[in-house]
């Protein structure tokens, strides 16, 4: 992995745990290379990563490379497969979380969030992490959004730039965006009494 590489996939980490966008070990991102893709360890300390913590996976399956790689590889293997993604970010925004218990799609109301997405799908799969079944819903929803919510479980948004490690700060960017969006409307329905 090239050292500038390995320096975006430092910070992400480090800005994620700062974000609040995931706890210490929870989370994953990614990037694609060539036939492969970069990953993060499964049980990584996302705010301290070593280059032992971010793992090369070819784009199919293989048992004995994937041991260690994050639970959620299949996941993003079938966005890398199936979308335009060159970055993956997967977090736990806490806003966005709460809403997807209620809605079917998160509708930003502020400027920015408006900016950024028309609308948020919330998928509802039978099994909310790591499974075949996530993974197809996760990817049909990113072929024509570059984000979706898990109910329950968190946020996947998709990079699409050339450049690597822009299209890596995209997608973190992205997910801040897609935080704040669902908090400022997590606060509006709280204040005009309509719950959440």
């Amino acid at each position: 992995m090239k050292a500038k590489l390995y320096l975006t996939f430092q910070q992400i980490g480090a800005d994620l745990f700062a974000a609040g966008l995931a706890s210490a070990t929870s989370g994953n991102y990614s990037v694609r290379e060539g036939e492969g893709l970069w990953i993060t360890r499964s049980g990584a300390q996302k705010a301290h990563l070593t280059p032992e913590d971010v793992m090369f996976l070819p784009l199919l399956p293989d048992p004995k490379r994937d041991q260690g790689a994050s639970v959620e590889r299949v996941i993003h293997r079938a966005i890398y497969q199936q979308t335009d993604a060159t970055a993956v970010v997967h977090a736990h925004p806490r806003h966005a979380i709460a809403l997807s218990f209620h809605l079917e799609a998160i509708v930003p109301i502020d400027l920015e969030g408006r900016y950024y997405f028309d609308k948020i799908p919330v998928l509802t799969p039978k099994t909310a992490s790591g499974t075949p079944e996530v993974a197809e819903a996760v990817a049909e929803a990113l072929r024509e959004n570059i984000a979706c919510v898990v109910r329950g479980h968190g946020a996947f948004i998709k990079g699409t730039e050339e450049a690597l490690e822009k299209s890596l700060l995209q997608a973190y960017s992205l997910m801040t965006s897609l935080e704040e969006a669902c908090e400022v409307l997590f606060l509006e329905r709280l204040w005009r009494g309509a719950g959440v």
